[in-house]
């Protein structure tokens, strides 16, 4: 900081004042110059003005240029270019004039000039002298006539600083600040460049891709370009290396993509984003292209198994491959969810990010199930949603109808034998017979069938105990898995039971009838009870409905094997909607007579017709075990038969006393023996 010279006039210069201190020295946008100064110390009063002088040029003198009367004013603009080489200084008048100060430092604007290549700019400057060496260097720059935005810095003492320029074709500002000792700031000339940008703008990441469920779009979220100059960005299909789409702007960050090929409920699709500066240019489609980034592809989740029994399915989805992510950049966890008919997205467990597979149970036959896997990223929380998955559980073909006809007690050995009609187009594999006591169960199994491709067939119960109660019966069908699916309506086996007066001969009768019609829409057209004896006659007693019981005398019936038998026969009204006429027949009951025999004691063979044979009068004996032996009285057997019907007629044999000897069975096939004498008298 030097002096550049003194001036003298009538005044002493030991009595005037202190030039002022030049602060800040700026430019303005047109050149003009701007200064600060602070204001010396006047106790006197004597202040008469500042002025400034001014140098055009190295070597040129320098020559007033403004004079400021107000001793308070700090500041002043000088109008003109100022951007060259000039110099300035000031001084203080007082007394009228008389008295001139010292002149202040001799200082030179702060000048930048512009270097380019490419669009790389090197600003360099001179040091502003009135600056302390502590301050920084503040770099502003405008791209287009934009605002000045902060662009760099530099220590005192530096002089230059570079500058990239992102921009395609732009004209370049520049300005260089520093800021004074007293708090105001200095300010550069401002030096214009152009630049052309042929470096492509920095690399950006994909962080989301997500499958849209109701179209099948992805939807697509990335990082922004840290390149000031991003323009947009290229989408881009990466199995055929197809671009999309082009998104403008440097701040748009989202995409949906909703067109063909891309459809991701059919299969993961892989795209990229790249980022592209402004030196687009729309007739000839130019412009910087950074690298794609990591490529995404969409997650997919499929099954690996099936099993329609166990109500169970096997889930699988894509895993990050080769560095390429699937769905978010750094997945941390994958949500699974299940919507069954239609109804609400439920959650049904997650696994780590180092799975892929996922067991669901639980799955219903006749229902439709989506599932979705999701993929949480716990870096940038986001979510991405994969496919969706369909599956329908194909519910099992019932079988329509499944109707018990009948049911009919084999007497031979006692059983319900149960007589179904089913639809033979069923998936119905197995038939399980189911008894109660009770008309409203519980009920047990008792039988299978697997009779699937009769519509009629029948099942027996072999464990029942038909002869001393009823039961009631319920089929169900079972499918390949072993459910239950499809079950008939209760039929109630009828009954017959009572007890005998063997003395009277009458017999009690009671029972309970065949219930399961109704099932077919029709009803009970007769009930009758049947009465058998000698084992192959048969009697109608009873034709009724309504009578549950009935009283049955026996004395006079001609009953050889000793035993009385019942059953109760149910038929149906008319055929039934299935073309069916249902015969319903209960359990066998049978009373035991001890056996009658009534045995003459003399007899007369004269052919008169009366009282001719010898034949003892039997009832309620078995057939079978019958002998009839004559002897004479020396012992000899004159006469044998086996036939109850038949008779000794005495014939060759004299007139005399015989013996005879009767064996049989009752109807308990137990032997019994008659021993005695008998007459022929002629």
């Amino acid at each position: 900081m030097g002096l550049v010279w003194f001036v003298s006039f009538f005044g002493t210069n030991c009595l005037a004042l202190d030039p002022p201190n030049i602060s800040c020295i700026s430019l303005d946008s047109n050149d003009n110059l701007i200064l600060n100064w602070t204001i010396p110390t006047d106790t006197s009063g004597s202040f008469s003005a500042y002025i400034v002088y001014y140098q055009d040029g190295t070597g040129n003198p320098f020559q007033s240029n403004t004079t400021i009367t107000n001793y308070n004013q700090t500041q002043v603009t000088l109008t003109g270019n100022f951007a060259g080489d000039a110099a300035f200084f000031m001084v203080t008048t007082s007394n009228g004039g008389l008295d001139v100060s010292l002149s202040s430092d001799t200082l030179k604007p702060l000048l930048i000039n512009l270097g380019v290549e490419e669009n790389l700019v090197e600003i360099n400057w001179k040091d502003l002298d009135l600056s302390s060496p502590d301050s920084i260097y503040r770099l502003y720059r405008s791209i287009n006539n934009d605002d000045f935005v902060f662009s760099g810095s530099s220590e005192f003492g530096v002089g230059k600083l570079f500058d990239m320029v992102e921009y395609c074709e732009a004209n370049a500002s520049y300005r260089i600040e520093i800021m004074g000792d007293q708090g105001c700031t200095s300010v550069s000339n401002v030096a214009n460049t152009s630049v052309l940008d042929q470096i492509a703008p920095k690399q950006t990441n994909l962080i989301c891709a997500s499958v849209d469920t109701s179209s099948g779009a992805v939807d697509l979220a990335w990082d922004r370009t840290e390149s000031e100059d991003g323009f947009g960005y290229l989408i881009s299909h990466q199995y055929d290396f197809i671009g999309l789409d082009t998104i403008w702007g440097r701040n748009n960050l989202t995409y949906t993509y909703d067109k063909l090929p891309i459809n991701a409920m059919f299969q993961p699709e892989t795209l990229s984003v790249a980022p592209f500066d402004s030196c687009f240019d729309s007739q000839t489609s130019w412009y910087n292209q950074a690298a794609d980034s990591l490529r995404f592809s969409t997650l997919f989740i499929d099954s690996i198994y099936f099993d329609r029994c166990a109500g169970e399915i096997g889930l699988k989805w894509n895993m990050p491959k080769d560095g390429y992510p699937v769905g978010v950049r750094f997945p941390s966890e994958y949500q699974v969810f299940r919507r069954q008919n239609g109804g609400a997205s439920i959650y049904r467990g997650s696994v780590n990010s180092g799975d892929s597979v996922f067991i669901d149970s639980g799955l219903v036959k006749g229902s439709r199930y989506e599932f979705n896997v999701a993929v949480l990223d716990g870096v940038h929380l986001k979510r991405a949603i994969s496919n969706t998955f369909s599956l329908k559980i194909k519910a099992p073909v019932k079988p329509d109808p499944l109707y018990i006809s009948s049911i009919i007690n084999d007497h031979e050995n006692s059983n319900n034998v149960v007589f179904v009609h089913s639809d033979t187009t069923s998936e119905t594999v197995e038939y399980g017979l189911f008894r109660s006591p009770f008309f409203d169960g519980p009920f047990q199994l008792v039988a299978n069938s697997n009779r699937k491709f009769k519509a009629n067939f029948n099942i027996v119960d072999l464990t029942s105990d038909a002869d001393h109660t009823g039961y009631a019966y319920k089929l169900i069908a079972f499918d390949y898995c072993g459910d239950s699916i499809q079950a008939s309506e209760t039929a109630l086996s009828s009954w017959i039971g009572g007890y005998s007066n063997d003395q009277d001969f009458v017999n009690q009768i009671e029972w309970s009838g065949y219930e399961g019609f109704v099932n077919a829409e029709s009803s009970l057209g007769l009930r009758q009870i049947v009465r058998l004896t000698n084992e192959v006659d048969r009697d109608t007693i009873l034709e009724k409905n309504a009578q549950f019981s009935l009283l049955d005398t026996v004395h006079n019936l001609d009953v050889v094997d000793g035993q009385i038998c019942y059953y109760l026969e149910d038929i149906e009204s008319d055929t039934n909607k299935f073309g069916l006429l249902g015969i319903s027949r209960s359990n066998l009951l049978c009373f035991d007579y001890e056996p009658k025999v009534f045995i003459p004691s003399a007899f007369t063979p004269d052919n008169d017709g009366l009282n001719d044979v010898f034949i003892p009068d039997v009832n309620f004996v078995e057939t079978t075990g019958y002998t009839l032996s004559i002897y004479d009285r020396k012992g000899n057997l004159i006469y044998i038969t086996i036939d109850p019907s038949e008779g000794w007629t005495g014939e060759g044999s004299p007139v005399g006393v015989y013996a005879y000897f009767l064996e049989l069975k009752n109807a308990r096939n137990e032997e019994v023996n008659y021993r005695g004498r008998i007459s022929l008298l002629r």
